[in-house]
């Protein structure tokens, strides 16, 4: 359902599929598609809520998202958070916000190197 119109293969019901469980099965496929155009929509305008996450050792900053409410990324960043423990970094902040990433995971390192050499170390930190 590409186009936004349901086939006829899709349409057409399974021998035991009751014709309210089908009704059902359709809404529930439009819901899910309303919400990944809302949720794309929010992302393109730059209103979509992403978990940043700044961590040292590794020195990186993470997003996670996007997130259609505050509610939905604050319920969710407690995994992401389960999920970085196996890197053992140490945390430095977590942050909800609405913005739109370029890059979903930035090394400081790699941005270093990115910005040039004759960077002052006093000044890098």
């Amino acid at each position: 359902m590409l186009n936004g119109t349901a086939s006829k293969e899709q349409l057409a019901a399974p021998p035991s599929l009751p014709r309210l469980e089908l009704l059902q099965a359709i809404i529930n496929k439009f819901l899910e598609n309303t919400e990944e155009f809302f949720t794309s929509y929010l992302e393109m305008t730059g209103k979509a809520w992403w978990v940043e996450i700044v961590t040292k050792k590794p020195d990186c900053t993470y997003y996670f998202g996007p997130f259609r409410s505050h509610m939905e990324a604050q319920i969710s960043q407690l995994g992401y958070l389960e999920d970085l423990e196996q890197e053992r970094p140490q945390l430095i902040a977590i942050e909800i916000k609405q913005c739109q990433p370029k890059e979903l995971t930035i090394f400081k390192d790699e941005c270093r190197k990115k910005i040039g050499s004759n960077i002052s170390p006093d000044l890098s930190a």
